[in-house]
């Protein structure tokens, strides 16, 4: 039995993104892996954003996730025992969490929430973002415009979190 997973450990090992998504997103290389560069990152790396920011993000995006598909995207918390619920109290927490992704989207507008779900919920490129937001503006003016507009997006999400204290 060990040959068999020690096999199929292999064939994941061997897995590499297609060639039309290596052409199409920008990746780099964490361990043995290839992840995507996602725009957040870029912006981090460019210190656009700061730790809170970057944190703000991920908790936006894990609550989308779990607001629209009903998704708990999150690590492993090994040891942690967490209380046991059922559908009812599973929808609830759905039903709240979407509540907040309303509120945050009455207080920021209709405009955040788009560059919000494009950047991280599609995890769209800023030149792909410029495209369809910019689509007069040549694409080095445009994109620097949606870079801008994320970093001082996040900011304002940071402090959404904060004074919301959820």
């Amino acid at each position: 039995m060990s040959a068999r997973i020690t096999k199929t450990t292999d064939k994941f090992a061997e897995m590499r993104p297609t060639p039309e998504r290596l052409r199409r997103d920008n990746f780099q290389n964490e361990g043995d892996a290839l992840r995507v560069v996602s725009t957040v990152q870029a912006l981090y790396d460019a210190q656009d954003i700061g730790d809170d920011e970057k944190a703000a993000a991920e908790r936006w995006r894990r609550e989308h996730l779990f607001a629209t598909l009903g998704v708990v995207d999150g690590p492993v918390r090994v040891g942690v025992t967490d209380e046991k619920g059922d559908v009812h109290t599973w929808m609830l927490s759905r039903g709240k969490c979407a509540e907040r992704l309303s509120r945050l989207k009455d207080t920021l507008g209709l405009g955040a929430q788009v560059r919000l779900e494009m950047m991280l919920a599609r995890e769209m490129s800023f030149s792909a973002m410029a495209r369809l937001l910019y689509p007069s503006l040549s694409e080095a003016r445009a994109r620097m415009k949606v870079s801008a507009q994320c970093s001082f997006l996040l900011e304002q999400l940071v402090n959404f979190y904060r004074k919301k204290k959820i």
